[in-house]
């Protein structure tokens, strides 16, 4: 995730600099699952409306772990944390942010979470070939994502799948002889 947080950030024409700074910071964007229920977090099926509940609190926890230190990589870590949920149509979480409101970092590790999410393999689902996974996305264009931010996205597929073969968890298809 963290690689396609650069990627998009570097094509946004962010300096390199920062840059870098979305990359080292972005994998802590889930951080706050931590003081999510297991049973909730590795929950197979949809969620209830109170496992959701539950699961979203998440985003604020991350921002409360991250946030109030002077270092620049935690504050940029802390609102990837919190905005990474926000919408573009301000349907997210936690706060309902909408468009230009939601920190450029949050929009971009929105677009590069949601991707790496459908490309990897979870407990609930398969891995979506990248082709699928950016033809989903792209049904969500204006409601989930920055449509700017995600065309730019969109356009860079080449490297897209390069990042993704060079980072992909293998697939062990006989799970016992990794034992």
């Amino acid at each position: 995730m963290s690689h396609y947080c650069e990627l998009l950030a570097r094509k946004a024409g962010l300096s390199p600099d920062r840059c870098d700074l979305i990359r080292t910071a972005s994998p802590m964007h889930d951080i706050g699952k931590i003081g999510t229920p297991d049973h909730v977090l590795l929950k197979p099926g949809k969620f209830t409306q109170e496992e959701f509940g539950v699961i979203a609190q998440h985003a604020e926890i991350g921002y409360r772990i991250l946030s109030g230190s002077d270092a620049e990589l935690l504050k940029v870590a802390a609102v990837i944390a919190y905005t990474h949920h926000e919408r573009f149509d301000g349907t997210g979480y936690p706060r309902g942010l909408q468009g230009d409101t939601i920190p450029i970092e949050g929009r971009i590790a929105a677009i590069a979470d949601a991707f790496d999410a459908l490309t990897t393999r979870r407990v609930y689902k398969p891995a979506f070939d990248l082709s699928h996974a950016i033809e989903l996305m792209l049904k969500h264009r204006n409601e989930h994502f920055d449509p700017e931010l995600l065309d730019v996205f969109v356009a860079s597929s080449d490297e897209l799948a390069r990042i993704h073969k060079q980072y992909a968890d293998p697939v062990n298809p006989n799970p016992i002889s990794a034992l």
